[in-house]
């Protein structure tokens, strides 16, 4: 099955316009791609729900939630109530479709009891960075079918995480963390593009240097051959990793000219992306963080949008999503029973492993993580306790799903003019700086390796490494859902 670029071009595009992104805020231009709209007949609306900025349900239209900062809401509560009608028409317009998507997961769990079955399944996917809703309206339009066929109750989440919208936020909306608009946020986001430019350009000589290093020691790796770690790991039975078909002597000398001709641009423009590509991985990361947890929650006026139905834990829509899906299982009729296939692709690991720690209760079977932007550490404290724990059932498994260590380094974002390398090496070596091994990204073969051990511990955790030069199976961080992730065949496939 040939790679397509329809989804990846975009996405890999997405770091060329990192670069111009500070100028174009100012022209207000907050997305490139318009949200889906569905009406009441599209096959596509019961299973995509969407997150506004805030971490509130988005219907794919115009409306937004319109909570306050602190500092607003606590002056206009001392002097008049508010108009609070539009966010919960909001809130009821989420449960409203919840209900619709609860009573088509009935009818559809009465139709499998009446052919003798006794299992819904759900199909929950998030989405990673830089990604757009209309990417997961095109992965719905192109599979929907296919996974209902399947047995699939397919929901994809999509959450506000394009460029465009996160260095919105991050120089006209957000302050150490909260909300902060005003007349003054213009200004504010001025110095803050100045400083996080100075930023890049002062650590230049630091991450020149790791790009540099990196490099070297990438071309030295490939020296002793393509699949150069295999051997040492190949016994291991918590890892499946196909041989790989060398590069051809074209296709070598192509990438080779693309890394020596455009070489001084490209590390020229390495402090721009460290600059202006940490704090946008910041506000992506709120986001993900919102979609469980909003800052409504946290500041207390939560009761704004969902009234009585406010919980302690978060009401962003993935907590709400969470807990209807909960209170569904216990409704099924009887003898059935739920299964949940989790699914995270990229930053959608980081909300996968956050949903797994604050709603262990839920019926989840095959957890997926496909290029994990999460960090070890978080897996080992949100998810490996939870695989632990069901290690008696033998129907509990959990993937994790990397690129060839090969296909990671020589991934190519804006034409060889920009650092080499997918999402997660950026992540790994400009854009965070972790402090222990653990807390690189567990997406990478070179991180992730150090998780076998605890893949084992576990006993139903597994680990499988793509194989390099192979277009039937993804070969860029991108490409993780263009392919039939759900099926056994993609994310295991071994024998035996």
């Amino acid at each position: 099955m040939p790679a397509t670029p329809s989804v990846t071009g975009r996405a890999r595009l997405s770091g060329v316009v990192l670069l111009a992104v500070s100028l174009m805020t100012l022209s207000g231009c907050a997305r490139l791609f318009p949200k889906p709209q569905y009406d009441q007949g599209d096959p596509n609306r019961l299973h995509h729900i969407g997150s506004d900025l805030n971490g509130a349900y988005d219907p794919y239209s115009i409306e937004q939630a319109d909570f306050k900062s602190m500092d607003r809401f606590q002056a206009e509560r001392g002097v008049v109530p508010q108009d609070d009608a539009g966010n919960r028409n909001l809130y009821a317009r989420y449960q409203a479709l919840l209900d619709d998507i609860e009573a088509d997961m009935l009818a559809r769990a009465r139709r499998e009891k009446g052919r003798g079955g006794d299992t819904l399944k759900v199909l929950l996917f998030f989405h990673g960075g830089l990604n757009h809703p209309s990417y997961n309206d095109e992965r719905l339009d192109r599979y929907l079918a296919e996974m209902e066929c399947d047995g699939f109750y397919p929901l994809y989440v999509s959450w506000r995480s394009g460029a465009f919208v996160s260095f919105w936020d991050r120089f006209t909306s957000v302050r150490n963390g909260g909300i902060a608009r005003g007349p003054m946020a213009p200004v504010r986001g001025t110095v803050y593009t100045l400083s996080d430019t100075l930023s890049g350009l002062v650590k230049f000589p630091e991450t020149g240097w790791d790009v540099t290093a990196n490099s070297i020691a990438a071309a030295d790796a490939r020296q002793r051959g393509m699949d150069r770690d295999r051997p040492d790991y190949q016994d291991d039975e918590a890892l499946y990793w196909p041989e790989s078909e060398p590069y051809s002597f074209l296709d070598q000398t192509l990438y080779r000219s693309g890394q020596v001709l455009p070489g001084v641009v490209r590390l020229l423009m390495t402090p721009v992306v460290q600059g202006l590509g940490t704090p946008a991985w910041s506000m992506m990361l709120r986001r993900t963080k919102h979609l469980t947890t909003m800052e409504a929650d946290v500041l207390g006026y939560n009761e704004d949008y969902c009234g009585d139905d406010c919980a302690v834990e978060g009401n962003g829509v993935v907590a709400v999503l969470a807990r209807r899906l909960d209170e569904l299982n216990r409704r099924l009729p009887a003898g059935m029973t739920m299964e949940i296939t989790l699914v995270g692709h990229s930053m959608g690991a980081i909300v996968a492993n956050e949903l797994v720690s604050l709603y262990p209760q839920l019926p989840y079977k095959t957890i997926i993580h496909m290029g994990a932007a999460d960090s070890s550490r978080n897996w080992i404290d949100k998810t490996y306790p939870w695989l632990k724990a069901h290690a008696d059932d033998p129907d509990v498994a959990f993937y994790n799903l990397v690129l060839h260590p090969t296909s990671e380094e020589r991934e190519v974002r804006g034409y060889f003019l920009i650092p080499n390398g997918s999402l997660l090496v950026w992540l790994d070596d400009m854009l965070t700086q972790p402090d222990h091994m653990l807390d690189r990204r567990s997406g990478r073969w070179t991180n992730a390796r150090h998780l076998l051990p605890f893949y084992r511990d576990a006993g139903n955790a597994y680990l499988k490494v793509f194989p390099a030069n192979d277009d039937s199976v993804p070969q860029n961080h991108g490409d993780f859902g263009k392919f039939r992730y759900w099926r056994e065949d993609f994310y295991w496939g071994r024998e035996g």
